[in-house]
C-alpha cells in the first residue's frame, strides 16, 4: 500500500514539476529590453563592486539585443520602403496637381479670351477694340452725316446762287439784247438818214 501511495503521489507531483519547468523556461522570455536589463541589474550576484552576470543570461541578453535589433531594422527598412512610396505618390499627385493647374489655367484663360483674326485676346481686350470700332464708325457716320448735310446746302446755295446768276444773266441778256436792238435801230435810222442826206 505504500508503494502504491508513493506510485500515485510521484505521478500526480512529477507531471505538474515538469510542466512547471517547461512553462518557465528563463526570466528574460517575453520582456522588453529594458526589464530584461532591469532584471540582469536587480536579481544577479554582486561581488564586491562588481555584478556577476550568468554567462546563459548574458547570452540570452545578447540574442535578444540582437533580435530586437534586426526587428527593428526590418521595422525601419518597411518604414522606408513606405516612406518612399508614399514620396512617389507624393510626387505623382503634385505632378497631376500641376497638370491639373496648368489645365485649369488654359480654361480660364480661354474662358476668360475670344479667338479674333486668329489671334487670342482677352475679353477685355477685344471689347475694347470693337467699342474703338464701332465709335469709330459712329464718329465716321456722323462725319459723313454733317458732310452730307453740308454737301446738300452748299449744293441748295449754290442752287439758288445758280438761280439768281442765271436771273441776273437773263435780265442782263435781255437789257444786252435790247440795248442792242436799240443801237442797231439807231444805226439803222443813222444810216437811212445818211443815205437819205447823201
Amino acid at each position: 500500500m505504500k508503494i502504491k501511495l508513493i506510485a500515485i503521489i510521484l505521478l500526480t507531483l512529477l507531471p505538474g514539476y515538469f510542466y512547471g519547468q517547461d512553462k518557465k523556461s528563463t526570466p528574460l522570455e517575453g520582456e522588453t529590453l529594458e526589464n530584461q536589463f532591469q532584471y540582469i541589474i536587480t536579481k544577479t550576484e554582486r561581488y564586491e563592486d562588481y555584478q556577476v552576470i550568468k554567462r546563459s543570461l548574458l547570452y540570452k541578453l545578447k540574442a535578444n539585443t540582437l533580435d530586437s535589433i534586426k526587428s527593428l531594422q526590418a521595422k525601419q527598412a518597411d518604414l522606408e520602403a513606405k516612406v518612399k512610396t508614399l514620396q512617389e505618390n507624393v510626387d505623382k499627385l503634385q505632378r497631376q496637381l500641376k497638370e491639373t493647374q496648368d489645365k485649369l489655367n488654359t480654361a480660364v484663360t480661354e474662358k476668360d479670351s475670344l479667338r479674333f483674326l486668329g489671334m487670342l485676346l482677352k475679353k477685355s481686350t477685344f471689347y475694347t477694340i470693337m467699342f474703338i470700332v464701332i465709335f469709330g464708325l459712329i464718329a465716321g457716320l456722323i462725319v459723313l452725316f454733317l458732310l452730307y448735310k453740308r454737301s446738300i446746302l452748299i449744293t441748295i446755295k449754290t442752287k439758288e446762287t445758280l438761280a439768281t446768276t442765271q436771273e441776273d444773266f437773263e435780265k442782263h441778256r435781255k437789257w444786252a439784247l435790247e440795248k442792242e436792238q436799240k443801237l442797231s435801230r439807231e444805226l439803222l435810222k443813222e444810216k437811212q438818214k445818211n443815205k437819205g442826206i447823201l
